[in-house]
């Protein structure tokens, strides 16, 4: 039986966002490239940090204006198998403005990683950046991590299961923001975009934030788009409620007017929820 009585090609189209905007994806990844290029040529970048030994694991950090500044820590989307850091920029400006610094990161994609890999490439990340607080110019106390699509998952995993990893590490995740996630791998499973993936059962429980404990100690903003499909909504409301039901300090808004690609092209989106 197909994941709550969807047929096959019915969860195709709920886990296909581009459905929404009638297959037109381009445009948007141009755009992004084009806004990460401008913020490039515009503010001050360090690029190609290196957290890893990998050529994949690289950052790029957008130092604020003001030494001690917070951080704000993007993990990009492309359903784990495709972009990087490098067109995954287009916010830094906005970010800038508000006072906080800026990174983000690139991790190892599929097939060439597994899920939990890529989880723990972000964690690396995030745990270099606290080691390195002092040099990049940032205060390790005062940390925000968002992810879109594929990153909001990412960035859930990494707060669920190594939480405990980035304290120890002397990185504080006072804000977390997850836009247009996917929290329950099951669907995913049974669609194309499994193939380069190949979860196994073992994988939907062990990598599924709905299925795991919920983070603490940090504030969430669970945000979707009005125009995602049904299926991402849903799937936001429910971690959200799962964060709720943990007495988790968490907003659940859904922002009018946008999609899934156009979401992350709005300032908006970054801005931590009220406690």
């Amino acid at each position: 039986m197909n994941y709550r009585g969807f047929t096959r090609d019915e969860l195709q189209r709920e886990y296909s966002p581009s459905a929404m905007i009638g297959g037109h994806l381009q445009p948007y990844l141009e755009a992004y490239a084009a806004l990460s290029a401008q913020a490039r040529a515009t503010c001050e970048v360090r690029e190609n940090l290196r957290y890893g030994t990998a050529p994949e694991h690289v950052l790029d950090l957008f130092p604020a204006p003001q030494q001690g500044a917070p951080l704000h820590v993007f993990i990009h989307g492309g359903y784990w198998q495709a972009l990087s850091q490098r067109e995954s920029c287009g916010m830094a400006p906005a970010i800038l403005a508000n006072g906080q610094g800026f990174a983000t990161l690139n991790y190892t994609l599929a097939p060439a990683a597994r899920l939990d890999q890529m989880v723990e490439e972000c964690r690396d990340a995030l745990i270099f950046l606290a080691r390195n607080a002092a040099d990049l110019g940032f205060d390790p106390a005062r940390v925000t991590v968002s992810g879109h699509s594929a990153g909001a998952h990412l960035a859930a995993m990494v707060l669920s299961r190594h939480g405990s990893a980035l304290v120890e590490a002397g990185l504080t995740v006072t804000d977390a923001i997850l836009i247009s996630g996917v929290y329950d791998l099951e669907p995913i499973a049974e669609m194309s975009v499994n193939e380069p993936l190949q979860l196994t059962a073992d994988e939907i429980e062990t990598l599924s934030p709905l299925r795991l404990p919920a983070p603490s100690g940090t504030r969430l903003r669970v945000t979707v788009a009005e125009r995602d499909t049904p299926e991402f909504i849903r799937q936001s409301r429910s971690y959200a409620e799962h964060l709720r039901r943990a007495r988790v300090d968490v907003l659940f808004d859904l922002q009018a007017g946008l999609h899934h690609y156009d979401i992350i092209m709005t300032p908006g989106s970054f801005i931590a929820g009220p406690t």
